[in-house]
């Protein structure tokens, strides 16, 4: 469950990016949405690992 944000960020990104600007489109959002992925597991594993002190 923790990487879950992973694949949703990035696909959604790839969408999004796709009804944009087609294909380079699709390529830039889905290097949004992994590194906004990538964020938010960062996020999400801190306050796991806080919330186990």
């Amino acid at each position: 469950m923790g990487c879950l944000p992973l694949p949703i960020f990035l696909l959604l990104g790839c969408g999004v990016g796709w009804l944009v600007g087609e294909k380079s489109g699709a390529v830039y959002g889905s290097v949004i949405g992994l590194a906004i992925g990538l964020v938010l597991t960062f996020l999400l594993f801190r306050a796991m690992r806080r919330g186990n002190r």
